[in-house]
C-alpha cells in the first residue's frame, strides 16, 4: 500500500529508523482497500505501542488522495481484535507500587570510610537542600555489588520523601514487571501516572534492562518526560554507562547527560565499622574471633550483612557473643555460597584469560605483544578497580614495578573514556561475568 510505505518513510525521520524497524515494519499487511488497512501485530505489546505512539499521529497524515482518513484494523497473531467487546470489559486498574525502602538504609547509617565518597557527598547535599534538585540530571552511580549503591539510593529516597517530595524508588526488575503488566492489562495510563507524575525517579541496577526492548522503549519516554520537566532522575548500575551492553545507545547517551559517579567497595576498616554498627542495631554482640570470621568469610559487603542478619535470625537471643563454632555451623550454607562467588585476583586473571583465549601464564609473563599486553592491562585495571588492591601488591603479582601498574590502569581508564573498542568492549563482557 503506497500510503503506508510513505508513512513509514516519514516515521523513519521523525521516530528514527531503529524504532520503526523494531515496532512498525514487522506489522504484516493482511489486506487493504481505498479507505481501510488491515494489519496483523506480532503480540499485544506491538499493538499497544502502536496505539500509544502512532495512532494519535495518523488522522492528518494517513489519508486517501481525497483527504479522507484511512482506517486501520488490527489482528494479533492472526486473531481479530474485538474492540467493542474490550470496551465493555471494565478492568480494575493495575497497581504500580514503588519498592519498599529498608529502614536501616539512611545517610546516618551509611559509613563513608577514610576516603572522600563523592556519591555520598552529592546525594547528602541534595537531601540537605544544599544542592537543588535537577542540578545534575541524571545522577548515575556505578560500582560493583556490595559498594553501597542501593543503600544510598534508598537513603536519598527516604530523605526526600520525608520532606514531602514525591519520590518513586524501584529496582530495574520491578520497572520491567510494571511495563509488562501495563501492556498486558492495557493500563499504560496508570503506569505513566505512577512513573511520571512525580518529582524524583530512582531506579536501581539499570544494567538489568539489557535485551529488554519494550522496557527500554518505555524507559526512554519516561526519562524524556521527566528530564524535559526538570524533574530529578537518579540511577545506579554495576557498570559505567559506556560499559552497558545491549542497551540502546539513545538511552546510554541520556544516562551520561548529568553526572556519573563511581562508587568503590569499602576497605577492610570500613567494612569492620559497618559490621559493628549493624550488629549493634540487631542487638547481636560480636567478640573478636566471630568478627574476624565474618570479615574473612564474607568479603563482599552485601553478603557480609546478609550473613550477620541470618545469624541474628537463626540463633536464639543471647546477652553474650554467639559461640564461634555454633555461628559457623549456622552460616555454613552462606559461607559455601560465598566461596563459589567470591572474587579473587586469581579469578580475575582466569576470567580475563578465558575471554581473550590465552593462558593466565601469558598474562603474568614477560611477553609485550598486543595479544598479552592488552589482557594484562585490563587485568591490572580490574584488580585495582574491583578489588581495590594497592599498586604495589598488583605489581608484585604481575612481577612489574608499581609505576607500570599505575600507567596501565590510567591507559585503560583513558580507553574507556574515549570509548576505544579494544578496551570497553572486552571490559563490558568481562565485567558482566565478574558481577554475576
Amino acid at each position: 500500500m503506497k500510503q503506508w510505505n510513505e508513512l513509514l518513510r516519514q516515521f523513519d525521520k521523525e521516530l528514527g529508523k531503529e524504532t520503526v524497524t523494531k515496532w512498525l515494519r514487522p506489522l504484516k499487511i493482511i489486506k487493504f482497500d481505498a479507505a481501510n488497512l488491515y494489519l496483523d501485530a506480532t503480540d499485544s505489546f506491538q499493538l499497544n505501542w502502536f496505539k500509544e505512539y502512532v495512532a494519535p499521529l495518523l488522522p492528518k497524515r494517513f489519508i486517501t488522495a481525497r483527504g479522507k482518513a484511512i482506517k486501520i484494523h488490527f489482528s494479533v497473531g492472526g486473531k481479530p481484535c474485538d474492540e467493542k467487546k474490550k470496551k465493555e470489559v471494565v478492568e480494575e486498574p493495575s497497581p504500580f507500587p514503588s519498592d519498599p525502602l529498608q529502614p536501616h538504609a539512611t545517610f546516618e547509617e551509611f559509613v563513608v570510610g577514610e576516603s572522600e565518597n563523592l556519591p555520598y557527598k552529592i546525594l547528602s547535599e541534595l537531601a540537605d537542600g544544599n544542592l537543588q534538585l535537577g542540578t545534575y540530571n541524571p545522577i548515575y552511580i556505578h560500582g560493583p555489588k556490595g559498594s553501597g549503591k542501593s543503600h544510598l539510593l534508598m537513603a536519598i529516597g527516604a530523605a526526600l520523601s520525608g520532606q514531602g517530595k514525591q519520590c518513586f524508588y524501584v529496582r530495574a526488575d520491578t520497572f520491567t514487571e510494571h511495563v509488562i503488566r501495563a501492556f498486558r492489562s492495557t493500563s499504560l495510563q496508570e503506569f505513566r501516572h505512577a512513573y511520571r507524575d512525580i518529582e524524583v525517579l530512582i531506579i536501581d541496577d539499570v544494567e538489568l534492562f539489557s535485551r529488554k526492548g519494550a522496557t527500554q522503549e518505555e524507559l526512554f519516554h519516561t526519562f524524556n518526560r521527566l528530564h524535559t520537566a526538570g524533574l530529578q532522575i537518579i540511577l545506579s548500575s554495576a557498570l559505567a554507562p559506556q560499559m552497558l551492553d545491549e542497551i540502546e545507545e539513545r538511552l546510554v547517551s541520556r544516562f551520561e547527560w548529568g553526572i556519573t559517579l563511581p562508587l568503590v567497595p569499602p576497605s577492610l576498616e570500613t567494612r569492620e565499622l559497618i559490621l559493628k554498627n549493624r550488629a549493634e542495631a540487631l542487638a547481636l554482640p560480636l567478640d573478636p574471633p566471630l568478627e574476624s570470621y565474618l570479615l574473612n568469610s564474607f568479603k563482599n559487603l552485601h553478603s557480609l550483612i546478609q550473613a550477620l542478619e541470618a545469624l541474628a535470625l537463626r540463633l536464639p537471643h543471647t546477652k553474650g557473643a554467639p559461640d564461634l563454632e555454633i555461628a559457623t555451623f549456622h552460616l555454613k550454607d552462606l559461607a559455601d555460597k560465598e566461596k563459589e562467588t567470591f572474587l579473587t585476583p586469581e579469578k580475575v586473571l582466569k576470567i580475563v584469560a578465558n575471554h581473550f583465549g590465552i593462558k593466565t601464564e601469558d598474562i603474568l609473563g614477560k611477553a609485550q605483544n598486543k595479544e598479552c599486553a592488552l589482557p594484562r592491562q585490563i587485568a591490572m585495571y580490574l584488580c585495582r578497580e574491583n578489588l581495590r588492591m594497592p599498586f604495589l601488591k598488583i605489581g608484585r603479582m604481575f612481577s612489574r614495578d608499581h609505576s607500570t601498574v599505575m600507567t596501565s590502569v590510567k591507559r585503560v581508564k583513558r580507553g574507556i573514556e574515549k570509548k576505544e573498542e579494544g578496551f570497553f568492549l572486552p571490559l563490558s563482557d568481562i565485567q558482566r561475568v565478574l558481577n554475576y
